[in-house]
């Protein structure tokens, strides 16, 4: 494995393949209505409703100047330079002291939630898609939520362990948001608020955990960054318990001027590695669909952030994740996949 300052990364250069993105109802995860602001600050409307739509429909936004303007930050156009050049301000995303965990919070993967601007000692953060809600598949859904609540259950247990506290001690917040793709694809065919209906899960959740004897509440919708179609190229895949906290801001320069962007990416921060890559992959899939960047998608990275004591963990989640991408470099989307290792917690 790579010193802190250094990774690896796996690539294929399959031909691009820019075409025209098709729009698909809610219940296909990405459809919404709303105004759409692009970075470039143009605007464009998707007005998509829940029933299938028709041939003469041409809601998608135009994500061509959006496209543009993302693949011109360094990470999106070089990850390991990048990576390399803004080493120190990635590693201070991570909480690496040794103070005890005291609070634990659950958010979506999605890229556009907003998240601290600095890092806080004794926090950890879960990313998961929709907070859950697409963890666990049983037949029923009452028998999910024990399945997830038992995951956090133990993931809870375990960090209290290490620090030698009463389980207690520690606050697990879930929360919710806003046009959910996550909450879209669990209940766009049975709700006609598939992000009430996300809520309804998570307060059940909280329900199932208490009785876990683990603190837990709901904290309900967070913010997000006003975007409503997705529009990264990237997403990081996080292997250290919950220490990787936020995404850093750099100077970048975007057509041609010099100023400071946030990265910009999912993030995956799982209790369990196998659902991880499942919501990596999920990302992926957002990306190339009807509420992102669809047929124009050129090129997608993944960073795994990776713990050095654990080689053939590391190992396992590359190989899956690269199983997994090879229906997209099919169609012309050209993945990279970046390794990192996780800065160490300070003895």
């Amino acid at each position: 494995m790579a010193s802190p300052d250094q990774h690896n990364s796996i690539e294929s250069s399959p031909q691009s393949n820019i075409g025209t993105p098709q729009l698909f109802p809610r219940r296909d995860f990405l459809a919404y209505g709303a105004m759409v602001t692009l970075l470039d600050g143009t605007a464009a409307s998707d007005t998509e409703c829940l029933s299938p739509p028709s041939p003469s429909m041409h809601n998608h936004p135009d994500m061509t100047a959006e496209l543009k303007t993302q693949i011109q930050h360094g990470f999106n156009k070089n990850p390991e330079k990048w990576l390399e050049e803004h080493g120190k301000e990635f590693d201070a995303c991570f909480d690496c002291s040794n103070d005890p965990v005291t609070e634990v919070v659950v958010l979506c993967i999605d890229e556009r939630m907003l998240t601290a601007v600095q890092t806080k000692s004794g926090v950890r953060v879960l990313r998961m898609a929709g907070s859950g809600v697409l963890f666990s598949k049983q037949p029923t859904e009452d028998l999910e939520i024990e399945v997830l609540a038992d995951s956090y259950a133990r993931y809870i247990r375990e960090l209290a362990k290490q620090s030698g506290q009463p389980v207690d001690s520690i606050t697990l917040k879930i929360t919710s948001h806003k046009t959910c793709g996550a909450a879209g694809e669990k209940f766009g065919e049975t709700s006609d608020d598939p992000d009430e209906s996300a809520r309804v899960y998570q307060k059940k959740l909280v329900a199932a955990l208490k009785k876990r004897g683990i603190r837990a509440e709901f904290t309900n919708d967070v913010p997000m960054n006003g975007k409503t179609v997705h529009n990264t190229l990237g997403t990081i895949f996080d292997l250290s318990g919950g220490r990787f906290q936020r995404l850093p801001m750099t100077k970048e320069t975007i057509d041609g001027k010099e100023r400071p962007v946030s990265l910009n990416t999912f993030v995956v921060s799982p209790t369990e590695d196998g659902k991880g890559v499942e919501d990596a992959l999920l990302s992926l899939k957002i990306a190339s669909g009807s509420h992102s960047y669809g047929e124009q998608l050129p090129q997608y990275t993944f960073l795994a952030l990776m713990n050095s004591d654990e080689p053939e963990r590391s190992a396992k989640i590359i190989r899956e994740l690269t199983a997994g991408v090879r229906p997209y470099e099919a169609k012309g989307i050209k993945v990279k996949i970046v390794t990192r290792e996780a800065p160490a917690v300070k003895k």
